[in-house]
């Protein structure tokens, strides 16, 4: 409910239908506290060794967890090192391998051979063809006695070449 003074200021006053602010007056003053502060009742052991622990299962969690992303971090930093040195030894060895083709070409052999080793091609001159009398030819000598194991490896092998076929 709303009243009016008729002082010459134009503010008006709120009054609640009662006042609270006694009573907690009062009750305060007979609990022997100052300021109308409530009491607040402590905290048991228990309260607070479970606080305690969650604060520090809380605290090893976010550390947990930061030191994830730390080994994260690292991890993609050592293989954009290692995809980095892949490719430095892929260029090496395209550029190896262009090297050895170049070296192996069959101009740069013969003058190798011409220059290096004293060698010269063939004339038709010096080549000489040698007859033989009798010709060779080679003999297999087959075992007639088998063992087991032999006999089973043959037929093994006629096995798998019929289930392949």
């Amino acid at each position: 409910m709303t009243k009016y003074n008729d002082h010459s200021n134009l503010a008006h006053e709120l009054e609640l239908p009662y006042d609270n602010n006694a009573d907690r007056d009062a009750a305060a003053e007979r609990e022997g506290r100052k300021n109308g502060a409530r009491a607040v009742p402590a905290m048991s052991f228990g309260s607070k060794l479970a606080w305690a622990v969650l604060i520090i299962v809380a605290i090893s969690m976010m550390g947990s967890l930061i030191y994830g992303k730390v080994e994260i971090s690292r991890l993609y930093s050592e293989r954009a090192g290692l995809e980095k040195q892949l490719d430095q030894l892929q260029n090496e060895n395209i550029s190896m391998q262009s090297e050895i083709a170049e070296r192996m070409n069959m101009t740069k052999v013969e003058e190798y051979a011409r220059n290096d080793l004293g060698l010269h091609k063939l004339d038709k001159s010096q080549i000489e063809y040698i007859e033989v009398e009798t010709p060779s030819v080679a003999e297999v000598k087959t075992n007639d006695k088998e063992d087991v194991f032999m006999r089973f490896k043959h037929w093994f092998d006629r096995a798998s070449e019929y289930v392949s076929h």
